[in-house]
């Protein structure tokens, strides 16, 4: 090295850092004025109060492991911190410190020493101002004191003088004031009786147990047996149809047909896409083996999906006069021994009495309720495997409608291949989506609508 560079290496000293512990003693402090500037011979002080109460407190110097405030006054004007108090010490958790102080990490101050030719670093505070004059700071406390009744005083007043020098309208404005006011003397005592009248009433409130047999009457849908361990058991037939409603029902006669077309008219079905095919394959069944109990209960099951559709096309006349239920009955072409009891069930199953009314009359929720009974007795005919479309046929509606109840009871759809033959004799294929009912269930999800669009 040249004689001239280390020269000035040697005049430019080396600088080393340091970092004093935050339990040090604490030396310089920064302050945050928001809008203000202190004036300049403006004395401040650093109070202190320890942290740990295990400490002896001999130590009067400050650290950062304190309560600390800084104050500072003038004749006219204070000036107090307000962060640095509770949960600002360096030995808080680190959310508690940082909500406390209003800022996150430490400030440090460099302080160079020209012996040691080193820079020192010290970890100061950081303390935020608030000022407020001093002749002013006895006037809230008289104020919360002296305001309610100097108020008082003045609405007193001012009520005197209307009632001396006001018109017509003043003095019955004052009056109308009068008769709004509330005496709260006794408040307490009403309050006694507002509250054990209260406990009376909850009393008699509805059980949980209640609630929900409420809401199961009052539901579109038939309930669903979650805890079932068979499809059959999740919507039983018993909870569709009475027994004594579906023994009722007289079907021996269904067994005497030779052909569909007999079976047609023993129904009184004029013409069924899905429901004469299925019962003539039922019907069938039981011809072959009498004394198969499931193929006789599935004909009465079927027997009454015929008398549910011709109930669905006739329903509108329940509200037509007062003998709407035999005009009804008389539509259908119900059998005398079957007509009351099947008549009586239909009308308190899915129809409503008008209020102050013999007559009755089809809702929404009840044609609701009836096509989703329909389709999950469907369901039960079809061995809960169900092709939508022909049950759509059926019930005149669209496919997608079948489609929302049948995904609302529970079930599932696939993709299958239906084989047949086509008008020259040729076989052919065609796909087809079923629906089926297995377990566990699948419920759709409850859609959540956004925000209403202003």
């Amino acid at each position: 090295m040249s004689p001239a560079k280390k020269r000035a290496a040697d005049d430019h000293p080396k600088v080393s850092l340091c970092v004093d512990d935050a339990s040090a003693p604490m030396g310089p402090a920064l302050l945050s004025l928001s809008d203000f500037a202190p004036q300049k011979h403006t004395r401040f002080a650093l109070y202190r109060a320890p942290s740990n109460d295990a400490g002896d407190g001999t130590s009067s110097e400050a650290t950062l492991d304190d309560r600390l405030l800084l104050e500072g006054s003038t004749d006219v004007m204070q000036y107090t911190s307000t962060n640095w108090g509770w949960g600002a010490s360096a030995q808080a958790a680190a959310d508690l410190r940082r909500e406390t102080r209003g800022y996150t990490g430490d400030y440090l101050i460099g302080a160079y020493d020209k012996e040691k030719k080193q820079v020192t670093f010290r970890v100061a505070p950081l303390f935020t101002l608030n000022r407020s004059v001093k002749s002013l700071a006895h006037l809230s406390a008289s104020a919360t004191e002296h305001g309610a009744q100097d108020n008082m005083d003045y609405t007193r007043a001012r009520r005197d003088l209307g009632e001396a020098f006001g018109n017509k309208k003043q003095k019955q404005a004052a009056r109308n004031l009068d008769r709004m006011k509330v005496n709260t003397e006794n408040m307490d005592g009403i309050l006694e009786h507002v509250a054990s009248g209260i406990d009376v009433s909850a009393s008699s409130l509805p059980t949980d147990l209640e609630l929900n047999a409420t809401l199961n009457t009052s539901r579109a849908l038939p309930q669903a047996h979650l805890d079932a361990s068979e499809p059959a058991d999740v919507y039983p037939l018993a909870s569709l149809v009475p027994p004594t409603v579906l023994n009722a029902l007289h079907t021996r006669h269904l067994l005497k047909c030779s052909s569909q077309s007999d079976l047609a008219k023993a129904l009184r079905l004029t013409s069924s896409p899905w429901l004469l095919p299925r019962m003539w394959q039922i019907v069938q069944t039981a011809q072959n083996d009498a004394g198969m109990s499931r193929a006789m209960e599935l004909v009465r099951v079927g027997y009454y999906v015929a008398i549910l559709l011709a109930f669905r096309k006739h329903a509108r006349g329940l509200s037509r006069g007062d003998d709407g239920m035999s005009q009804v009955a008389h539509k259908m072409r119900l059998p005398e021994h079957e007509k009351d009891i099947v008549m009586e069930h239909l009308v308190s199953q899915y129809a409503e009495q008008a209020r102050s009314s013999h007559r009755y009359a089809m809702t929404a929720i009840g044609d609701t309720r009836l096509f989703a009974s329909i389709i999950v007795l469907a369901l039960h005919l079809e061995e809960f495997s169900l092709a939508s479309d022909v049950l759509a046929q059926e019930l005149c509606v669209t496919t997608q409608r079948v489609n929302e109840i049948l995904r609302s009871l529970g079930c599932t759809s696939s993709q299958s291949t239906k084989h047949g033959v086509d008008g020259d004799g040729a076989a052919s294929q065609q796909q087809q989506r079923k629906w089926h009912l297995r377990l566990p269930l699948s419920f759709p999800n409850q859609r959540k609508r956004g925000p209403a669009r202003r």
